[in-house]
């Protein structure tokens, strides 16, 4: 018998794994468990009461714990003995993913055997009554988890981020990046923003307008110590979050109750933090995500009286935008955007300018510049346009309707759907008989799809990658995009690189390389 499955818990990947090797939580899990008693650092005793169909039985035997990676995975083996009911040994192959500071996916496979009486009862029926004993562990585990977590102090679980030395260095990068883009200085109007209370903002989806009329100077500038300010607000009050576990950095846009709207602080804060995580070594790929139940609902309306007032304040505003999409896009590392309920305007830009894009199978988007009198910039447009073609790219544009994550996922906008056809998984009718729940089917979570793939990435020569995501931006954008000494110099780089001298002789050696990216 073999059998997969998941559970999600709320909880640190360090609380979760502490729990697994406790043989108090795992005594209480058990269903029927009479007493399990640790015998060796990772070898245990126990009893347990098992009824399948009409046999029931006390089998008496051990757990042993192998292949143990803390606080990622293990393999969990039981064995024991029923008497004249006969005997069962299973091998569980237990993974823990960390998809946030405090959401654990607890993912395991079941390889088992029985003899004696429990054989002659069927595989159907056996394989209902072990289905209905895993759901019953991850239920009462989960319990048991839940409990310590209420109880624990908050664990980081992952790598800080050194926000002080972030925000001296952001505004001016980001300041410099504005002026060189733009004509004339950017508008006037502060973007600094007290911590919100609990509100309805208006939060529909918006982008700057690009102008063919030079506009008229604003009368005033905000100073790079201003910018500053409005960036170490950002970073402090926690309105943009980043998490690094596993060599995977987490970005999250933190304003849920504002559908994780944009301020123009924000628009200035991303690049230097970008820029951070792409000189961390430690970090091979990036993920772009949303507080709470959306991504992003564009720019944030509410300011715009502030912020973006006038046509010079526009075009200020535009540029901001630019440059933060412009980072996310020359990032040397993947990305990719996490999507969940509102991608809309801004927000879609976002997420255009990363590598790829996981949606929630909820997820809704939209582009309604032509229900507010804006054209949407050239930049959103030009990848709008390489994702969907000219025909979707005028009809979302035109239209300004939104659409789904089905319809996302048939004209390019985005690369993976999670749980598009999540149902209830149907239960056998020994599964009904034994009184299994129904369980969705597996794979919804945008999140988890989104780690699994970066993971698989990150194992590969960070230079290869560069290099190839540098080429193949220039190449999109078209005549002049691409800077053909730059690439060349890419590629001899990497030539000559540790990394390739690495890459050989681990293919001669048949075993996995270990990039440093250098």
């Amino acid at each position: 018998m073999e059998m997969v499955g998941e559970a999600r818990l709320t909880a640190s990947r360090e609380l979760v794994w502490e729990a697994l090797n406790d043989p108090d939580v795992l005594q209480a899990s058990i269903p029927g468990c009479e007493s399990l008693e640790r015998t060796a650092d990772n070898e245990f005793t126990a009893t347990v009461v098992s009824k399948v169909g009409p046999i029931k039985a006390r089998f008496a035997g051990k757990v042993t714990l192998s292949n143990m990676v803390p606080p990622r995975s293990y393999t969990l083996t039981g064995e024991g003995s029923g008497g004249a009911a006969g005997f069962a040994k299973a091998d569980i192959e237990v993974s823990l993913d960390a998809l946030e500071p405090t959401v654990t996916m607890l993912r395991y496979g079941v390889k088992a055997n029985v003899g004696g009486k429990l054989a002659q009862l069927g595989s159907r029926m056996i394989d209902a009554a072990a289905r209905k004993s895993a759901d019953d562990f991850f239920e009462l585990f989960g319990k048991q988890v839940n409990d310590r977590a209420e109880k624990a102090a908050p664990v980081s679980n992952g790598a800080t981020f050194d926000l002080s030395a972030l925000a001296l260095t952001a505004p001016t990068e980001t300041v410099q990046t504005a002026h060189a883009g733009a004509s004339h200085p950017q508008g006037s109007g502060s973007a600094t923003e007290k911590p919100e209370p609990a509100r309805q903002a208006a939060a529909e989806p918006v982008h700057a307008v690009h102008t063919d009329t030079p506009p008229a100077p604003p009368q005033t500038a905000p100073s790079p110590t201003t910018q500053q300010a409005e960036v170490m607000d950002v970073l402090m009050s926690e309105k943009i979050k980043v998490w690094i576990s596993d060599q995977i950095a987490v970005v999250t846009l933190n304003r849920p109750a504002s559908r994780n709207a944009m301020t123009y602080a924000m628009w200035l804060a991303i690049p230097a933090i970008l820029a951070a995580l792409d000189r961390n070594p430690d970090v091979r790929a990036v993920l772009l995500t949303g507080a709470d139940k959306d991504f992003c609902a564009g720019a944030d309306i509410a300011e715009f009286e502030k912020v973006r007032a006038d046509a010079a304040q526009a075009t200020a505003y535009e540029v901001a935008v630019d440059a933060c999409c412009d980072a996310i896009t020359r990032l040397s590392k993947p990305t990719i955007a996490v999507l969940r309920g509102y991608c809309l305007g801004g927000g879609a830009h976002l997420a255009m300018s990363c590598d790829f894009r996981f949606s929630a199978a909820d997820a809704v988007f939209g582009i309604p510049a032509a229900k507010l009198s804006i054209i949407y910039g050239v930049k959103g447009t030009r990848k709008l346009l390489s994702l969907v073609g000219v025909s979707d790219a005028k009809t979302i544009l035109y239209s300004a309707q939104r659409f789904d994550a089905a319809k996302a996922l048939s004209i390019g906008f985005v690369d993976r759907v999670a749980g598009l056809a999540n149902q209830q998984a149907a239960l056998s009718i020994w599964e009904r008989l034994l009184g299994a729940k129904t369980r969705p089917v597996q794979g919804g979570d945008p999140m988890a799809e989104a780690r699994a793939f970066a993971a698989s990435l990150a194992g590969n020569a960070p230079l290869s990658i560069a290099g190839a995501k540098y080429l193949l931006n220039g190449m999109v954008t078209g005549t002049g995009g691409l800077d053909l000494v730059r690439a060349e110099a890419l590629i001899a780089a990497a030539a000559a690189s540790d990394d390739y001298r690495e890459g050989r002789e681990a293919f001669a050696a048949r075993r996995e390389p270990k990039f440093q990216g250098r």
